[in-house]
């Protein structure tokens, strides 16, 4: 899609009711499954693993799920305005983990994935937290990533994906800054040429960047996920902050258990499209 694109649906999204922008978005979602049937089988495949994996009863949800629960995901960030509260969930786990980040003062690395409505979560949470340097791979298209850096702007998160972005990062963190990471999908700004790791049994690949990027700045690491909830509001979760000294594996671990148990709970809302070409 184009930047002109883009405008267009955000506008659409913006000006139609609610309950017909996400029927719109529905039938596209629908659409897009119907006419890449490669792709659907994949995901199917991944579903039905996780299924059987966790015993659950009955047949695995369908990989149309996933595309309209993706298709969601971009509506809310479309449709977003600045100013506007969401409906934002969090346990007192959750909570007490961000109280005590917060107070801490440390520089601190955001890791996720592209769980449910992940950007309009990071702009709740820099609107939370205070301003939010995301690092991100830049779209082929110079006019689509402007307009979706302009996007998260608006929410207080800037976007690093040009220039020196890693570089960049580093030198918010050691001044004390967050930065925000996605560690779900390979990277084309890597500080190792390291390949994405996953596990033993491991569903979720990890690009190792954002733990290197904290141990280079001696930042803490704070992993997060979200996921929309039957009432429509987003739910967020923490995992306990921690840092990286000399043992990387012991992070990979962490991030490993913590990222697979939320996909687990959630499969229809980690939208990974690697291996659903076709």
């Amino acid at each position: 899609m184009t930047d002109f694109g883009y405008l267009l649906a955000s506008t659409t999204a913006c000006t139609l009711p609610r309950p017909w922008s996400e029927a719109l978005a529905a039938a596209f979602a629908d659409l897009y499954t119907w006419i890449h049937p490669k792709r659907a089988r994949a995901i199917e495949g991944r579903l039905q693993r996780i299924w059987s994996e966790t015993g659950r009863p009955g047949a695995p949800p369908s990989p149309r799920e996933t595309y309209r629960a993706f298709s969601r995901a971009v509506l809310d960030f479309l449709a977003a305005r600045p100013g506007k509260r969401l409906r934002v969930h969090l346990d007192d786990e959750s909570r007490a983990i961000l109280e005590h980040v917060r107070a801490s003062g440390r520089p601190t690395v955001i890791v996720s994935g592209h769980f449910g409505p992940w950007e309009v979560a990071l702009q709740w949470l820099a609107r939370e937290m205070g301003p939010v340097h995301a690092l991100a791979q830049a779209h082929r298209s110079r006019a689509v990533e402007r307009f979706f850096a302009a996007r998260r702007a608006a929410f207080g998160v800037r976007t690093l994906s040009g220039g020196r972005p890693v570089a960049a990062a580093l030198g918010h963190l050691r001044s004390g800054g967050w930065i925000a990471a996605l560690a779900d999908r390979g990277s084309r700004v890597r500080i190792l040429n390291r390949r994405p790791i996953v596990g033993q049994n491991g569903l979720v690949p990890l690009d190792p960047t954002p733990l290197l990027l904290a141990r280079r700045a001696n930042a803490q690491i704070l992993a997060g996920v979200a996921s929309r909830a039957s009432d429509g509001a987003i739910e967020v979760r923490f995992h306990p902050p921690f840092t990286i000294e000399n043992n990387l594996e012991d992070g990979e671990a962490r991030l490993q258990q913590f990222f697979d148990a939320h996909v687990r709970a959630h499969p229809t809302q980690w939208f990974h499209w690697a291996g659903t070409a076709g």
